[in-house]
């Protein structure tokens, strides 16, 4: 829902879903893309806050690709802050974020236009 409403209020026409991999389905420039979603809550590690995500799927946690999904949304869900990235850049079975990259201004409008022009789609 976090990611959903962050897509909505930057333009963006979603719907959430339970397709295969893809959690939400988002139209861009006339072509649907397959998001993902991963979430975690701050967590503390070695004496650092991050973020701990899953990225993997199925019951043999196999790392995700683009026949699943085009992108990957990273929730951070107690701050309620979405990072963006294709699903080809996310290639480790699970990804730590310190907790500072979650603060970032302009987070989610950086990290979209990032992910679509990655995928060609400007």
């Amino acid at each position: 829902m976090i990611c959903a409403l962050k897509l909505m209020k930057l333009g963006v026409d979603c719907a959430i879903v339970n397709y295969n991999e893809a959690d939400i389905i988002a139209e861009v420039r006339g072509q649907l893309l397959r998001i993902q979603v991963k979430s975690s809550v701050l967590k503390k590690y070695r004496k650092t806050l991050h973020y701990h995500f899953v990225t993997s799927s199925g019951a043999k946690k196999r790392p995700l690709n683009k026949s699943g999904s085009e992108i990957v949304a990273l929730v951070a869900a107690d701050t309620e802050r979405v990072l963006f990235r294709t699903t080809s850049a996310v290639t480790q079975k699970t990804v730590r974020l310190p907790a500072t990259v979650f603060r970032t201004d302009n987070l989610e409008e950086d990290s979209w236009a990032a992910t679509i022009e990655a995928l060609s789609l400007r």
